[in-house]
């Protein structure tokens, strides 16, 4: 009878154990997030001065506005954008891109000097052309590692999904997804225009 009762037992926990990896599901985990930017609407510059790289920005930057979550508008001045796009000859060894954050300046009203402050960084994306190149990824395959970086820059996190842009394997998505929308919805549900 023992036995019988601990099979029982086991097969609870295992059964319990599949729920409970359903309810914390990776889109659960993406949920948990955080919004980089206090608002939907976002400027971008693309700093590339290739047209070939300035199409691929463009395609990238088309495929979260496909979403119809965020609204991604391009601003002519790159010390104003939010995003600056552009390329880099290498980014590391095995990385696609790479990003950095700076925090504008703001003028201190008591004497000239500038502060920094709380409010939303403005970032960089640099997209690597060596590794580009070195798996000789073509126009559509490029967009969707800047779609994925640009994705990472408005908080969403890497996901083991396949069907994610933000899976960072070799058999990722080229542009976001049905499963990205959702993640970039709850992110950005209670935030203005």
């Amino acid at each position: 009878m023992k036995y019988v009762n601990r099979r029982w037992l086991m097969g609870m926990i295992v059964i319990l154990g599949v729920i409970g990896v359903g309810l914390i599901s990776p889109v659960n985990a993406q949920a948990k997030a955080q919004a980089n930017f206090p608002r939907k609407t976002i400027t971008y510059h693309i700093s590339s001065t290739g047209r070939y790289y300035q199409g691929v920005w463009q395609l990238a930057v088309k495929n979260w506005n496909r979403l119809k979550v965020v609204k991604l508008v391009e601003t002519r001045d790159a010390t104003t954008a939010n995003i600056v796009l552009t390329t880099i000859k290498t980014a590391g060894k095995n990385y696609a891109y790479t990003d950095t954050a700076s925090y504008p300046p703001v003028e201190n009203g008591d004497d000239d000097s500038t502060l920094e402050t709380t409010q939303s960084p403005n970032y960089k994306i640099l997209l690597s052309r060596k590794m580009m190149k070195q798996f000789y990824f073509n126009k559509t395959e490029r967009a969707g590692w800047g779609s994925t970086a640009i994705g990472d820059i408005l908080g969403l996190r890497p996901s083991k999904n396949f069907e994610s842009v933000m899976n960072f394997s070799s058999f990722k998505e080229d542009k976001p997804t049905k499963y990205d929308k959702k993640n970039l919805q709850k992110l950005y549900r209670n935030l203005p225009v």
